[in-house]
């Protein structure tokens, strides 16, 4: 373990936000302690996990790494899936029509492949897990580099796009990612970054069990205005926060942890999971989940950025 200090503003006071154990993989014996800048806002781990110690909170079992071009299921829920990966590709598409695009943490290359499917673009993709960068290499041709997006050594301003999706909170040191980003973006090149919402209605319905906070994995929790902060600093300005994707999984994997936090047998949590993913669900309680995209208030915030001037 380590401690640090603020990775927005360099501030060393900080007071506590919250305590909180991996709910994601059910080892209780694994906390974290958050804590929240007294200068800017910014919540962060601290102490922390050392880089080489984060190792051991991302077993193979790690849902990001489930690669969904290859994996059966439900049809109904496949859709869904298809549905929110182009979802995500609209958040590109709707600021540059063609180019090339980098995926940083691309796990198994699922939002690449989708990218590849809207045309006129080259995708290239960074996975610090060699096992997963293999499995995207290997079963989909993917052009993915495994390691850190420093050690890639891109050139300079190679990138029409470049997207983060769940990734920036994970970095010991997000803002000096987000400058190397801005030196490999081209000049005209877009941003695109999903992050938990600290800011959202679910942290606050939640509080300790939300999902956003996935300890001890989530290395920092953003609100749009420390995001927005941290991304000025590197030398980008917001062109937009969204709220509209996401919002419904993340709900249902709060519940889970939740239900976990209170000590629910497995039975209890598999029938509840049940319920809430069967697609008449999730179609009727659609209405009340569009409520917090109007507002900005969903669980997760997709931010898009250009460098300024």
């Amino acid at each position: 373990m380590e401690e640090t200090t603020c990775n927005l503003c360099g501030g060393a006071t900080n007071t506590p936000f919250a305590t909180v154990v991996d709910l994601l993989l059910e080892r209780l014996d694994v906390t974290a302690a958050l804590v929240q800048c007294r200068q800017c806002g910014l919540v962060y781990q601290n102490p922390r996990p050392t880089l080489a110690e984060m190792g051991q909170h991302y077993p193979p079992e790690y849902d990001s790494y489930v690669d969904h071009a290859v994996q059966k299921r439900n049809p109904l829920l496949q859709r869904a899936i298809d549905y929110g990966f182009n979802k995500r590709c609209r958040y590109v598409t709707k600021r540059k029509a063609q180019g090339k695009l980098l995926d940083i943490g691309c796990a198994a290359g699922s939002f690449l492949l989708a990218m590849q499917r809207q045309g006129n673009w080259r995708v290239q993709g960074v996975e610090i897990t060699p096992a997963v960068a293999q499995m995207a290499r290997e079963r989909h041709g993917l052009d993915v580099f495994t390691g850190t997006l420093e050690e890639a050594h891109f050139a300079d301003a190679s990138f029409d796009a470049v997207t983060m999706w769940d990734v920036l909170e994970h970095l010991h040191d997000p803002l000096a990612g987000l400058q190397e980003i801005h030196r490999i973006l081209k000049p005209d090149g877009v941003l695109v970054i999903r992050v938990p919402n600290l800011a959202s209605w679910d942290a606050k319905l939640f509080g300790a069990a939300w999902a956003g906070l996935d300890a001890p994995r989530h290395l920092y929790v953003f609100t749009p205005q420390t995001l927005s902060d941290m991304l000025a600093k590197a030398g980008f300005e917001t062109l937009e926060h969204s709220c509209a994707i996401g919002s419904y999984v993340t709900f249902v994997l709060s519940v889970r942890f939740w239900l976990t936090q209170r000590g629910a047998s497995a039975v209890t949590k598999q029938r509840v999971m049940g319920l809430l993913y069967h697609p008449l669900a999730r179609l009727i309680s659609a209405p009340f989940f569009s409520i917090p995209t109007l507002f900005k208030t969903g669980p997760l915030v997709v931010t898009t950025a250009r460098k300024k001037g």
